[in-house]
Order: C-alpha cells, then structure tokens, then sequence
C-alpha cells in the first residue's frame, strides 16, 4: 500500500504494509441465499467475468416470500466489493459502498421480494481482475435498523434514597444526543416529590408517568444563586409507575451526579408541568384562541395556552403565532423536555419556530406573552415543511462530469484509484436516482484535455435553474509560473493535470464556467494546490467549491480507504447519505460542508495528522478548503431516496 501525493512531479511520503487474507471455505454449492445464514464465496481468475468490465463474479439466487424486505450484505477484505441484484422485470440494483456505514468497501442492497419470490444476485469486485475471499448473507432488512436512543433498563428508586451515578459514553443509548440515567418509583395521587440533581456539569431533570404527565427542569430556581443544579418539584397526578430521568442540559456531556429524593413538604410552588392541559393540534390548521386571566401562568406572570402534537426526528416543521394585542412570545418543548424560546421573527413582534425535529415523540407549544399579564387574541398555526426544506421535497437532477485519471500512459507519474474515485461518484449519484443520462465519466486515457472540453460543453449547457451541475476531479495538480497575472499572489497558477499530459489552468477553468446557468453549480477537486482554483472559480451567485488541499500543498492518497484522495472518499459517502444529520432524508449545504470538515478532523483524532509539502518542500499538513459562497446552509442538495441503487441496464 502506497501513501501518494498527487503533485505532478510526483512527490510524496510512501507506507509500506502487508495485506493478509485469511483461509476461507469454498463457496456454497448451490449458490442459493438463505435468510439468516453467512456464506462464505472466493473471486477466482477462473471465474465468470462481466461483459467488458472484466469484473469476476459468482451468482447467487434467493427465492423467498413476496413482499418481504430483505437485506444483502457482502463484505471482504482482500478487495473492494460490489452487489447486483436482477429482479424479473429487469431492474438492476447495485451497490459497491454500504451508504449507511461511512468508510466501507463492503456493499449492502435493500430490497423488496418480487411478487415471483425469486431474484438473482452477483457477487463481484468493483475494480477488474481483483480476487480474493468474501462472505455474504441474507438478512431481513429490520434486523439491521439500530434502534434509535435505546436505553438502559431504568433502575428502582425508593423516594426517600439519594443515588449517586455517572453520564457516560458508554451509555447504551442517548436522548436527544444526551446521555441519560433513569429510575423508576411507584408513586401515589396527590404525593408531592422533591428532586434534586448535582454533579459535575450542569444536570437537567425530568419526572414521567401516567396520563401523561411530564415536567422537566434544568436550574434550581430556590438555590438563591446560579448553580448547576437542577430541582423538581412535583404533585403526582395518578396512582402507577413514574421515572426520572437525569440527564445534562448541553449535549455530549459527561460526569458524574448526585440524585437526591425526598417528599416535598414545603410551600414551595410545584414545578411547571410540561404536558399538563395542552390540547391537540393538528398540522395543516390554524387556529384562534385569547389569552385570558382565567388561563394557567407561567411562573414569572405570562398567561399561557398549550397545544401538542406527534413529530417525528427529521421532520421540518414551522410553528407561527401571531397577535395584534400582544407581543407575542413562543415556547416549544420535544419530548426529552428540550426547550427553545422565540421572541420577535424579523422585524415584527409575531414569533415563529422553523426546524427539524430532533426526536420522536409528543411536542408541548406554549402560546404566551413577552410582557407579564398581557392578554387577547392571538392565531397560531403548525405546518410541515419550513421556509427552505418543504415536507417533501423533489430530488433534483445532477448534471455531471466525473473525471479521473490514474493511468498517464507515460506522461507523468501514476496514481492509485483516482480513477475508482470518479467512477464511485458517477455510480453513486446513479443509485440516488439523480444523475441525468446526459453525464459523462471520463477516466484515465479517455479523459484528455481537449475531450473534457468537448464533454464540458455538452453537458453544461444542458443544466438548468433546477439542476445541480457537477465537475469532479481526482488526479494530479500542479502549479505553473504567471507573474502577469496579479490575481495570484504568490505569482502561480494552478492546473489540472489531463492524461495526454495536458494541463488546464484555473483561469481557462473559470472561463470554462462562466456560462453555466445550473441552479447549484458545484466544484470538487481533489489534487495537489486545488485549493487555487477557489479565488478564480467561486464569484457567482450559486457556486460552491471543495478542494482537498490549499493552494500552495500536496493532497495525499488515502490508500486506507482505497480512494485517490480523502475529499474524494468522504465527498461520496456524504452525498450517499453520512451527512444527513438531522435524518430528514435531505442532505443540505450546510449539512455536506459539516460532514466533510468532520471526517476530514476526525481521520486525525482531531489533530493535524496528514502530511504535505509545498512545491519547494517545505513541509506542513493538509486540509480542506470548503467554499460554499451564496449557497445557502439549508439549500438541499440531495434528498435520499426510500430505494437507492436502481440502475436500469446494469450488466
């Protein structure tokens, strides 16, 4: 395995490491799936290759029941491994990266038994010629789903009892990216509890049970002073089973706590319920209500009304209350007893709540007032959908060019799979269902200069406002003297480097670009001093850059994941689904650039870890240079589809 730089010259800081494959048993005879068992298969040179791909292949079949949901997985260590899936109406589905584990070159397809009950399946290595040992099994697609902030079973608790405990990593699940520690009791109508929490961090408590009764707080308001701990006090409402719950009000937070519980015999005020009186409200109505003196206050004086509903995580929801009597003041609780406050939206005193649910489960809106005792009339409207993300939004088109050259037939060094790079990404956007056949994948000795010209053009003019045009590149880079050019400071361009040896400058690049018309034009270059073509490249309107190196340093091979480059890998399993943070089945601007300088941060631990050079050797680290100009934070980019890898036509 070679580490390479993808500098011209061919600089660069080579690794030497054994690839060992362990003995593995033959293939099953009958080449027949069975739901639940691993099987264990060998590409051999004697085996069946694709048609002009020379790809060796074994083929399998399942016959199962029609309308099952089944789960292929095939992984391997000796070579990057690919699936296809045939079913009877002649639909191809392929995958060669399981989109829902980053970093993979193991494959996984989902798929839905045909009403025959019967489909066939090939096994085959993405690259040509590679062989080795593999495994694959069948699965029902459920079994793979990871259950979603699973808990620890809660753990007794006798009011009265103080618990010490600790919030840690390890947790088998967390909330709403909180880790939580839960205890349960058996309470009685009409009892008053008092419950304190104190630790290392600032602590946040909730109290759950039946009639769904909730009530949650994050700061002990009776302390006299700013703490960081939390108390609740709370009058139960039914005979049954409560559980409190501890947990930290910032995310991600560890440490450890005291859990102190007692009866409430105090004059002290309960606190707050969460849940308490909210009337159901549907999405798609408006209502109209008033806020009066014989409503519920808040603690500090405001009149309120509470409303719930059922959201799920990854919704986009709006929620809108306006007045002309009032300055009006939202709240909106999720169900872990998050809480966020909106005051004034604009320019106007209304207050209006846009996001995407961060949880499954029943949400609390507080319809109240800035000023204490303000009352009258007031609208207030839930939606789907926000201003940018609508509930369900279309997928859009992908123009793409997709270049990548590891043979230079002679003209300068080689490099390893910068062309699997672009072949990857082209495949990919096929199997999101988004890449317009007007595409083109040029690699190694198809991509010369003049036939990228002659491809640019073609597709390019075809993109239109609702389109994403895309340019990738992986290949070599290099910088070229132009002290005529005051645009470059430090008196070079930046090229391309194209397998006749030709070279594209990053203002023929520009030239090239300033009549594209996509709505969403996009520029992804991974090669060493990319990062020089974002000053040329990124002046309009609607443009957005990645370049994996900055414009005076060398961008490395990332053998270890059996890409051309770092940018390249991550850039594909983020758009495949890895960036989609909030779930909601569209991956973002904001979310892409996100993903990208985390997994960039996180292949070191957080540390500069990735070793360059400039063109005169002095040495330094990589790093991405992101570009996202006037594209917006949550302008969507891809919605994921429920089906990815359908390719019609596949081999």
């Amino acid at each position: 395995m070679t580490i390479q730089s993808k500098f011209y010259a061919g600089l660069g800081v080579a690794l030497a490491a054994l690839a060992v494959t362990p003995p593995v048993q033959g293939q099953s005879q009958e080449n027949a799936l069975a739901v639940g068992r691993t099987f264990e298969g060998e590409l051999a040179a004697d085996d069946q290759v694709s048609g002009g791909k020379q790809q060796y292949y074994d083929q399998w079949s399942v016959r199962a029941t029609p309308g099952q949901r089944l789960s292929i997985v095939m992984e391997s260590d000796a070579f990057d491994t690919q699936l296809q899936a045939r079913l009877p109406d002649g639909t191809t589905l392929v995958n060669d990266d399981n989109h829902w584990i980053a970093e993979t070159t193991n494959s996984r397809l989902d798929v839905v038994v045909p009403g025959s009950g019967r489909l066939s399946v090939r096994a085959q290595a993405f690259r040509p010629a590679e062989t080795g040992a593999y495994t694959i099994r069948l699965v029902p697609t459920e079994s793979l789903q990871v259950a979603a902030e699973a808990a620890a079973p809660a753990l007794p608790i006798t009011i009265g009892e103080t618990r010490n405990g600790t919030l840690s990593s390890d947790e088998d699940g967390s909330i709403a990216g909180r880790y939580t520690d839960r205890y349960e009791f058996t309470g009685t109508r009409g009892q008053r509890v008092d419950l304190r929490a104190s630790g290392d961090f600032d602590t946040m408590l909730s109290l759950t049970g039946p009639d769904n009764f909730s009530v949650r707080n994050d700061d002990d308001t009776t302390a006299g002073e700013q703490t960081l701990n939390s108390r609740l006090l709370a009058t139960l409402p039914a005979d049954g089973r409560y559980t409190i719950s501890v947990t930290s009000y910032g995310r991600g937070t560890t440490g450890d706590y005291a859990l102190a519980t007692s009866l409430n015999r105090s004059d002290i005020a309960d606190t707050e319920t969460v849940t308490a009186n909210a009337a159901p409200l549907a999405f798609g109505r408006t209502l109209t209500s008033e806020l009066g003196k014989e409503d519920d206050t808040l603690n500090s004086g405001e009149y309120v009304e509470r409303y719930s509903f059922t959201g799920r995580r990854g919704q986009p929801v709006t929620v809108d209350l306006s007045s002309d009597d009032f300055d009006t003041y939202l709240i909106l609780r999720a169900p872990s007893g998050d809480q966020q406050d909106i005051d004034d939206t604009g320019e106007s005193l209304n207050s209006r709540f846009e996001r995407v649910l961060e949880e499954d489960g029943v949400y609390t809106i507080i319809a109240t007032s800035y000023a204490p005792g303000a009352t009258g009339r007031f609208q207030l409207a839930l939606s789907e959908g926000t201003t940018r993300i609508p509930a369900n939004p279309e997928q859009r088109q992908v123009f793409a060019i997709s270049v990548g050259i590891a043979d230079y037939g002679g003209n300068t060094s080689d490099l390893s799979y910068t062309d699997t790079d672009a072949r990857k990404l082209y495949q990919k956007f096929e199997e999101l269902g988004m890449l317009r056949e007007e595409s083109i994948l040029l690699t190694n000795q198809q991509a010369t200069l003049s036939e990228f010209r002659r491809a640019f053009e073609r597709v390019a003019a075809q993109a239109g406002p609702d389109d994403i045009f895309l340019f990738f590149y992986s290949g070599h880079g290099n910088q070229i003297e132009d002290p005529d050019d005051r645009g470059e400071l430090d008196g070079r361009d930046e090229t391309l480097v194209f397998a006749d040896g030709e070279e594209l400058t990053d203002d023929d690049l520009a030239a090239m670009f300033a009549d594209v018309r996509a709505g969403t034009t996009m520029i992804v270059l991974d090669a060493c001093f990319s990062g020089g073509f974002e000053r040329d490249l990124i002046t309009r309107p609607n443009m957005m850059g990645l370049f994996s190196s900055e414009e005076d340093l060398t961008s490395l091979v990332a053998s270890e994941f059996n890409a051309g480059g770092y940018l390249s890998r991550f850039f594909s399993d983020g758009v495949g689904g890895q960036a989609d943070d909030n779930a909601d089945g569209n991956i973002t601007a904001g979310e892409l650039v996100s993903y990208l300088r985390y997994r960039f941060r996180e292949q070191c631990d957080g540390r500069n870890c990735i070793e360059a050079e400039t063109g005169d050797a002095q040495r330094n680290h990589q790093e991405l240079v992101v570009q996202r100009g006037s594209v917006e934070v949550d302008d969507i980019l891809v919605t994921l589809p429920e089906q990815f890898g359908v390719v019609r036509g596949g081999d």
